[in-house]
């Protein structure tokens, strides 16, 4: 009888009820009952289990699990036949008896439930030194940012500094450059009279005119209407900056002088303005007769050089046609068509 089947005979018999265990009766006999079995999870208390465990009881499980292991070591010994065997063995890989050792150390350590972690979450140690390196780098580079804004804030500081110093340098020296030694105060206090006087006369004479006008106004207001006829035919009209007429060649530009600061008498504003300019020069009579238009070959050209040789009479329009409705509010209520000349009255409005 080898080792292994003597091993085998002083083990108790496994005991596998299934969910059923021996229950003895009123009688004595013994009957099988079922009863609730819990599956274990790997890694998980089961719920018999207390939540802490005293230092003796922690001792018995130590010494459980070394004769456990103990009991498979005793088993996975090889049998010894010859001291040949013996030494044929020790040169020798058995995977059998590996596997057993290893499995009994997996069953002595506690187990870990395991947890599922997405892809892009996972970090590789690879990773995670890549990470550490680029923060290490980002915090130089912020480090060298606040140095740079450093030395840049001090050199505006300088070159503030330097710039006050300077000018007020400049403001001293032009200070010092004033030479009012060979000043006269009689000869100013003279001057200063003199244009003191000026002005007083300026005022006055501003408020003379101004004062004329609002009693020439108050006049003219007190006047009756046949009065005012009279005067206005007797006086004229009165124009500042008259300008001579000028004579416009064929398709001349206009130019308006302006409206503006004409009170006044001013050599500037009686100059001519109708003298031609640029391309006016030229005589446009030579031109062919499609080409005297105004802005010629642009978008802003005339359709016609003058109206009087034209006839715009649109003879598609509803006025033009000649109908009885037409007829009609020509002879009774249109306007400039009728040969009435007798001066309209203000007629009743019926209530």
């Amino acid at each position: 009888m080898s080792s292994r089947e003597t091993h085998d005979m002083k083990l108790p018999p496994i005991q596998s009820t299934a969910g059923a265990v021996p229950v003895r009766n009123e009688k004595g006999e013994l009957s099988m009952e079922k009863v609730k079995v819990k599956r274990y999870v790997s890694g998980k208390r089961p719920d018999y289990a207390p939540m802490e465990s005293s230092d003796e009881e922690e001792e018995d499980f130590q010494f459980d699990v070394e004769e456990r292991l103990a009991r498979h070591r005793q088993i996975a010994e090889p049998e010894v036949v010859a001291e040949s065997s013996e030494d044929s063995d020790e040169g020798t890989w058995h995977p059998e008896r590996e596997e057993k050792y290893t499995d009994s150390e997996d069953e002595a350590e506690p187990r870990l439930k395991p947890v599922f972690i997405r892809k892009k979450d996972r970090v590789t140690v690879a990773e995670r030194e890549a990470e550490e390196l680029r923060q290490k780098e980002l915090e130089v580079e912020a480090k060298k940012q606040v140095e740079e804004r450093r030395r840049y804030t001090l050199k505006i500081v300088e070159e503030e500094a330097k710039k006050e110093f300077e000018e007020n340098r400049r403001t001293l020296a032009a200070l010092e450059g004033l030479d009012t030694d060979g000043e006269n105060e009689e000869e100013e206090y003279e001057g200063w009279k003199v244009r003191e006087l000026k002005r007083i006369k300026r005022d006055r004479e501003a408020r003379e005119v101004m004062e004329k006008e609002k009693a020439e106004i108050e006049r003219f207001h007190n006047l009756t209407e046949e009065e005012r006829r009279a005067e206005l035919r007797n006086s004229g009209k009165q124009v500042t900056n008259k300008a001579s007429k000028g004579k416009y060649k064929f398709l001349q530009k206009y130019y308006h002088r302006g409206a503006f600061f004409m009170d006044e008498e001013e050599h500037v504003y009686k100059r001519d303005f109708s003298a031609p300019t640029l391309e006016d020069h030229f005589n446009k009579t030579i031109l062919p007769k499609v080409m005297q238009v105004k802005n010629f070959g642009r978008s802003g050209r005339t359709k016609y050089t003058h109206l009087v040789d034209q006839d715009t009479t649109s003879f598609d329009s509803a006025w033009a046609q000649e109908s009885a409705q037409n007829s009609k509010f020509f002879k009774q209520k249109a306007a400039g068509v009728r040969d009435v000349f007798d001066r309209p009255t203000v007629k009743k409005r019926k209530t």
